[in-house]
């Protein structure tokens, strides 16, 4: 009696779990990504300009003095970032500014590359080129360059945000201001959490 019990008992257990509803909203599609990707081995590994998550600070490096040397970048602000110039790849001419996040291990791993892209022709009294126009924008270039699909999110502090997970990449973008919009791109097998901080 006491066996039939427990078989019951682990029957209903398991239906009631299958029945519960899956969140296929944008939110739900979003956190059940990341969920998966802060488990998940580090697959996709690409970023912008040839630069890979995972690599060591080393290979960052020489692999910037490449990209220099080909004037594919140049010193950004503070000489901790690096410019490239974006002549075709989005509506306009962009700047794209990049600066890697290392892990603290030694040696350092490529854990996150911090972008910001900004039209060149920006000014105040030019509305074409203010972010609301770039954001959709840059989240076309990289849904083309990096073979992802973005879901539209409303975030608490960035407002309308892009995001992508593909295994333990993800792709996150929004504006910054009418200036500019930011995109991370980050390994989440290598952080401890959402860096949206979506996931609770």
């Amino acid at each position: 009696m006491n066996q039939s019990l427990t078989l019951l008992w682990v029957l209903v257990i398991s239906l009631a779990t299958a029945c519960q509803p899956t969140d296929d909203s944008p939110l739900g599609r979003y956190r059940s990504a990341v969920t998966d990707g802060l488990n998940a081995e580090l697959s996709e590994k690409e970023t912008v300009l040839g630069i890979n998550l995972g690599i060591t600070d080393t290979a960052y490096f020489d692999w910037c003095t490449q990209l220099n040397r080909q004037q594919l970048i140049t010193m950004g602000r503070g000489g901790t970032e690096a410019d490239h110039l974006m002549e075709t790849d989005l509506d306009r001419p962009a700047k794209l500014s990049f600066h890697p996040i290392f892990t603290q291990q030694n040696p350092r791993i490529v854990q996150a590359l911090q972008t910001e892209f900004m039209y060149q022709d920006w000014s105040p009294w030019n509305k074409a080129a203010y972010a609301d126009k770039l954001l959709p924008d840059v989240a076309d270039y990289l849904s083309r360059t990096l073979a992802t699909e973005f879901i539209e999110l409303d975030h608490p502090q960035h407002g309308r945000t892009y995001a992508a997970v593909d295994g333990s990449r993800l792709v996150a973008l929004w504006k910054v201001d009418h200036t500019s919009v930011r995109a991370m791109i980050a390994d989440l097998s290598s952080l401890k959490g959402d860096p949206l901080g979506l996931v609770q």
